[in-house]
């Protein structure tokens, strides 16, 4: 029953970030990171395709937890929520400190990361 309770609590909260993951992408503060870290990026990298890429995965498997779906999340996908960020993208993580220099970008971030927490606590727990 308490753990029906603390499932139920947590759709909820979701329910009320899933409003919060579409804002305009954060391009401005990614071109400001590019910039200033030209130097650590290598030309293979594709900070905003690799954001997007990423935060998509967790929006696409919030929607299949809201539509009460969560039986049909591919295992791949919920073994990227399993990661953060910069698990799932080491090359950036001379970012992880200066992040939240980035405002737009940080606010996105701790949004995203707040969704994928939540939803690994109703998946595991």
């Amino acid at each position: 029953m308490e753990l029906n309770i603390r499932k139920l609590t947590i759709l909820d909260e979701l329910k009320q970030l899933n409003n919060d993951l579409y804002h305009p992408f954060p391009h401005e503060d990614i071109r400001k990171i590019q910039d200033k870290f030209s130097e650590k990026l290598h030309e293979d990298d594709l900070l905003t395709a690799d954001f997007n890429s990423y935060w998509m995965n967790i929006a696409g498997s919030l929607s299949y937890m809201l539509k009460g779906k969560t039986k049909k999340i591919p295992q791949n996908q919920i073994d990227e929520l399993k990661l953060t960020f910069f698990e799932a993208f080491p090359q950036y993580s001379f970012l992880e400190k200066e992040i939240d220099a980035y405002l737009n970008l940080h606010e996105e971030y701790r949004i995203y990361e707040r969704v994928r927490e939540l939803m690994l606590s109703y998946l595991f727990n």
